[in-house]
């Protein structure tokens, strides 16, 4: 049986945060992930990182695109650590090696959906994610008291007299179980977007953890907010992959299939409107111009 202080389940960003964080206190951490270390939704994500960071902008002003956006909805607490964290974090990564884009020496901001102001920092012109996951993995891997097991997907939760003390995993290569006890378990292994016939997220985002939790008996909630994305390239036979959202916040407009532009009959930020607004202005002109395939 392995042994460790803290067990993660998950290599994406949330999870090698988490593992650096304990590691950082002097905790033993074993993360396990059900394909390569870098196979997860961060990898994947395009567009970048809202931060109040330009001259100008402020967490206040952050908090209130966000609590607008959220539709009365949003954790206000959470959100305000969110904010105010933000650019801390940011600057820390920075310090650990993540590299963005520049403009004239300094950060070069950009605009997405619901946001008032240009706060969006990105790497690589649209492979923020791929940035951030390369810096985490390298800092991960140098640091030595994490351990990484690729190719280990999570079973079930250990429970001891009614505390989580591990998990069970599968090595996918021998397909052999194998028990962890920990003094922790951090479940971040991502959203449930391959459930869905349609999805942009990768073949690894199926849910998992969730029903681990669940069948541990732990109380679930919000489980109708589903990771997705409003525009992606839909042809056949070829494999869907997100069309950026920043494409929009750099002026890219919506058309329907006879080439009209419609979002501004939805919302008075038109492009620039919250993806929940863009989806479902997206499926009813879908449905309003027959364009169903």
């Amino acid at each position: 049986m392995l042994e460790c202080d803290l067990l993660v389940l998950g290599s994406g960003i949330a999870g090698l945060r988490a593992a650096l964080e304990a590691a950082g206190r002097g905790w033993r951490v074993l993360v396990a992930n059900k394909d390569l270390i870098r196979e997860s939704n961060t990898d994947y994500a395009q567009g970048g990182i809202a931060a109040a960071m330009d001259p100008g902008d402020s967490p206040a002003d952050h908090l209130l695109d966000t609590l607008q956006a959220g539709d009365g909805l949003c954790d206000k607490e959470a959100v305000q650590v969110l904010v105010e964290d933000g650019p801390k974090r940011i600057r820390e990564l920075i310090t650990w090696g993540a590299q963005f884009d520049l403009h004239s020496g300094s950060l070069h901001f950009t605009r997405e959906a619901a946001h008032s102001r240009n706060r969006i920092l990105h790497s690589h012109g649209d492979a923020t994610g791929r940035e951030l996951s390369r810096v985490l993995v390298l800092r991960a891997g140098a640091t030595p008291e994490i351990q990484v097991f690729p190719f280990h997907s999570g079973l079930a939760l250990i429970l001891e007299e009614g505390r989580c003390t591990g998990a069970w995993l599968l090595d996918e290569r021998t397909n052999r179980p194998a028990a962890v006890k920990s003094r922790a378990v951090v479940i971040a292994t991502g959203g449930v977007g391959r459930l869905f016939k349609e999805s942009t997220n990768p073949s690894v985002a199926t849910g998992d953890g969730i029903a681990m939790a669940l069948e541990a008996g732990t109380v679930l909630s919000n489980l109708e907010f589903v990771q997705f994305h409003p525009t992606a390239l839909f042809m056949k036979n070829a494999p869907r992959f997100l069309l950026s959202e920043s494409m929009r916040g750099e002026g890219a407009l919506l058309r329907n299939v006879h080439g009209e532009t419609f979002m501004h009959r939805y919302h008075p930020d038109a492009e620039l409107a919250p993806r929940d607004v863009v989806s479902r202005a997206v499926v009813l002109e879908i449905k309003a111009t027959r364009a169903q395939n």
